[in-house]
Formats: structure tokens, sequence, C-alpha cells
């Protein structure tokens, strides 16, 4: 069994990580957070396990993504899906490389705020049926909407994502991204908080697709969830 696997609770998902050798209970910083469903507390989950060992997610997990390539063709075990990328195997390649030199970095917590942010963005998306960070006025004004914040904030989305586990490793590879931005901002030491909304896109019926939001410092009337 993969920790991949889509519909996997975050209990699941966590006993899984923890049959890995994780310290799944002190990377599940949104076990407790009651405003998100178990795949948005997984994206949290799955954000903290490169982050906290960076090394050991590139020789777990990226080199077993390396091993489900047929030329540019990625081949899910066990499913009938064939997922066809712009890159190949290369993006993959380099983001194990970097893994390999980047020290471990402070654990992301939840958010409330952050998530009503990207809760009214994903759904701005589903229902127009398009992509992309544009619209409701932009990321800040989407995020000051639901609270203030302070230093950086920044955004990512996954679209039509078989699983939360999958979701992070693709935006960490970042296919047919040159400035591999999406990585960037999931290595991004000065990041500390993450909010995280999913639904289903029209165009992405594979799975569902995600809006993360992140900040250094958010501040919103009600207290965030930490454990």
């Amino acid at each position: 069994m993969r920790v991949a696997d889509p519909g996997l609770s975050n209990e699941e998902y966590a006993q899984r990580l923890f049959a890995d050798g994780w310290p799944a209970d002190i990377l599940n910083t949104a076990a407790n957070a009651d405003y998100l469903d178990d795949d948005e507390k997984n994206i949290i989950l799955a954000h903290n396990l490169v982050r906290y060992d960076p090394a050991r997610y590139a020789r777990m997990y990226v080199t077993e993504y390396l091993s489900y390539f047929q030329g540019n063709r990625f081949h899910y075990p066990e499913m009938q899906t064939i997922l066809l990328t712009k890159e190949g195997p290369d993006p993959a390649r380099e983001l194990y490389f970097e893994l390999l030199g980047v020290n471990p970095l402070e654990l992301l917590y939840p958010s409330k705020g952050l998530s009503g942010a990207a809760k009214s963005h994903v759904q701005y998306l589903c229902e127009h049926g398009i992509r992309g960070h544009r619209g409701q006025g932009g990321l800040s004004v989407r995020i000051e909407r639901f609270g203030t914040w302070d230093k950086i904030i920044a955004e990512n989305i996954a679209y039509g994502s078989f699983s939360a586990h999958d979701a992070v490793l693709y935006l960490l590879i970042d296919d047919h991204v040159f400035d591999r931005s999406h990585r960037k901002i999931i290595l991004n030491p000065g990041l500390h908080l993450a909010g995280v909304a999913k639904d289903k896109h029209p165009l992405y019926p594979t799975g569902y697709s995600y809006v993360i939001n992140y900040a250094f410092y958010f501040n919103k009337h009600d207290k965030i969830t930490q454990p």
C-alpha cells in the first residue's frame, strides 16, 4: 500500500507515514483543525514531510515517482490512468538532487483565515471552470478579506489530484513550470502558516483540485489552530 493511495483519511495517511518511519504525530499539525476535511489536513501533512526531512523525502517518494515513468508517460501502479507530462522525468530528477541539499525547514501550521481565502478561490475557479491566481481582486485582496498578513503571502494550486500526497509531490516537481515557482513556495523558510480548500474542477475530473494559501504571519479574529 502506498502513502499516495486515493481516499485515505487523515488518520490512515498518518499511520502509513508512521509505518514508513516518519514522526507523523509531530508532522500532522492540522489533525485537530475541525474546519478542514481529511484531504485538506493531508495536504498540510504532506508539506511537512518534505520540510521536516527533504533528503529522506527525496529518497523515499521522488525515487518512487521516477520508477513509474515510461518516456514522458507516467503510469500509476494498479491504475488505468496515464499522465502525459511535458518534460518527462527530468524535473523529478532535478527535484531529487535539489532536496538532497536542502536543510530541514520549520513545519507549517494550519490557519482558519487562510483556509477561508483558499475556499473562496477554489470555489470561484470550479464554478467558472477556469485556472489561475487572478480573480476576486487577486491574491492579496482575497486574503485580506479574511484577516491581516505580514511579510510574505503565496499561493499554490493543484488540479485534479488523485491524493493530497500526489498533489504536493506534483507541485514540487513542477512539470513545465520552468522557474519551479510552486516548488520554491513549498520550500520557502519564511512561510509558517497554510490554509487549504478543495473542490471538484470541471476540467479535471480525475480528482480534487486544491488551493493552498501561505503566509509568514496571518491574524484573524479567531485563533489559529495549533497542536
